[in-house]
């Protein structure tokens, strides 16, 4: 039996390939259909669109332009409701996400991470990405 979210996701649905996606050099276990080069591999499957169910934050608040240095030339990235867009991306850095209670789940064109929202307030948003010991703090970008 399938779960909702294997049913709501699509195999091959990429529309951009970025190589540099993976700056830490995460364990690739899944490629995009513009990144083949390992065919023991299945290809990533990723959500049509984004979708956010069962809240357990206040995407008010979460919604924005987010940097971890506030005095850096760019942001890290935009939340909206549409997208997880990566500013210093090359090509489309519009990423399709599941947010589901307070679990953040991005689809990039060549590997899936995951996170948990521990805290959305006073334009300050703290995630607990599933990949790091320490959660990471981010500030609303306002340059």
């Amino acid at each position: 039996m399938k779960s909702n979210a294997e049913s709501e996701l699509k195999t091959g649905s990429i529309n951009a390939y970025n190589e540099l996606a993976n700056p830490d050099k995460k364990e690739s276990f899944t490629i995009s259909e513009y990144n083949t080069d390992n065919p023991e591999i299945e290809n990533i499957k990723r959500p049509e669109k984004t979708i956010i169910r069962n809240l357990e934050i206040d995407t008010t608040q979460a919604f924005g332009i987010w940097t971890e240095d506030p005095n850096g030339p760019h942001a890290d990235f935009w939340l909206t409701s549409e997208s997880f867009y990566v500013v210093d991306h090359d090509g489309d850095g519009a990423m399709p996400y599941i947010l589901d209670k307070n679990k953040i789940t991005i689809f990039y064109n060549d590997f899936v991470q995951t996170g948990i929202f521990t805290s959305t307030k006073n334009d300050t948003l703290k995630i607990k990405w599933a990949d790091f010991d320490v959660e990471t703090k981010y500030v609303k970008f306002e340059n």
